[in-house]
C-alpha cells in the first residue's frame, strides 16, 4: 500500500476518533483545525464519509456527527466479542429471580440485536426474540433503554428519514415521541414497553454501562402483561436494574471488553 494510501486511512481513523470523543456535533472547521488538515482536504474527506454512511451530516448545526455504519461496527465488534458470552450468567442470574425470559441485547443502527436469552425451567409463552434476531429499537424495552442514553445529535442522525416501521400498531411514529418516551426513560432509569412486540407481552428494561459510562447493551426481561399488578412489575423492573448495574460494574473491574 502506498503511502498516500496510509496516509488517508490514518485520517479516516482521525476523524472517527475525534467525533468518537466528543458529545456534540462538530463542525468542518474544527475538525480541519484539530486534525491540521487543509479545508478543502476535510470537506472531501468528511464527503466521503458520510456517503459511506460512517459520518452524517446535521444540517440544522451545519456539523457533522457518526453515522450509522461506525455505530453498526461498534455492535458487530460487541456482537462477535466477549460481551454475549459474558452476559449469559447475568441473564441466568436474572430469570432465577425473576422466573421469566430474560434478554441481553445490543444497538444496530436504528435495530437492536439480540445477543443472549434465557428462559425459566418452564417457559410460557412463545417469544420472537431468539438469538440472533434484530428488531426495530424503537419499539423494544431494550433498545430504549440504550437509546435513551445517546446523545441527541446521534439519536438525530440515526433517526432522521427513517419510515417508523411497527409490528403491533403500538409505538413511536416520529422522532419527537421518541424522546419523549426516552426523557421518561432516562429519569426512570429504566424502560418499558407493552405490546410493541408482541400484543399483550411487556418488556422492561435497563442498560448496561462500559468503563467509559457509555451504554454497550441492555437486559431485559420479558413476561405476560396481564399476569403482573403494577407491584409486581415494581419489583421485575428492580431485579433488572440490579443485575444491570451487576454486569456494569463487573465490566468495570474486569479486563475491556473484548480482551
Amino acid at each position: 500500500m502506498g503511502t498516500s494510501h496510509i496516509k488517508s486511512a490514518e485520517r479516516v481513523l482521525d476523524v472517527l476518533d475525534l467525533l468518537a470523543r466528543r458529545s456534540d456535533p462538530v463542525t468542518a472547521r474544527e475538525v480541519s483545525a484539530a486534525l491540521n488538515l487543509p479545508k478543502s482536504t476535510t470537506h472531501h474527506l468528511l464527503n466521503v464519509m458520510r456517503d459511506r454512511h460512517f459520518l452524517a451530516y446535521r444540517a440544522d448545526h451545519r456539523a457533522w456527527t457518526l453515522g450509522t455504519a461506525a455505530f453498526e461496527m461498534g455492535a458487530a465488534y460487541l456482537r462477535n466479542g466477549p460481551l454475549g458470552f459474558e452476559g449469559q450468567r447475568f441473564l441466568a442470574e436474572l430469570t432465577r429471580r425473576t422466573n421469566e425470559t430474560s434478554h441481553l441485547a445490543v444497538l444496530r443502527g436504528t435495530d437492536v440485536v439480540y445477543l443472549g436469552k434465557q428462559e425459566p425451567p418452564v417457559p410460557g409463552i412463545r417469544l420472537v426474540t431468539e438469538i440472533g434476531t434484530r428488531l426495530p429499537a424503537h419499539l423494544t424495552a431494550v433498545g430504549r433503554a440504550m437509546l435513551a442514553q445517546t446523545p441527541l445529535g446521534l439519536l438525530t442522525a440515526l433517526y432522521t428519514g427513517y419510515d417508523w416501521p411497527d409490528l403491533t400498531g403500538v409505538g413511536p411514529h416520529s422522532l419527537a415521541a421518541l424522546r419523549s418516551l426516552l426523557d421518561t426513560d432516562r429519569e426512570r432509569g429504566s424502560a418499558c414497553e407493552e405490546g410493541s412486540i408482541t400484543p399483550g407481552i411487556a418488556c422492561v428494561a435497563s442498560a448496561v454501562h462500559a468503563r467509559d459510562g457509555a451504554p454497550i447493551a441492555a437486559v431485559g426481561v420479558a413476561f405476560v402483561a396481564a399476569a403482573q399488578t403494577v407491584t409486581s412489575t415494581e419489583g421485575l423492573t428492580a431485579e433488572v436494574r440490579r443485575v444491570a448495574a451487576d454486569f456494569s460494574l463487573a465490566l468495570s473491574e474486569g479486563p475491556p471488553v473484548g480482551q
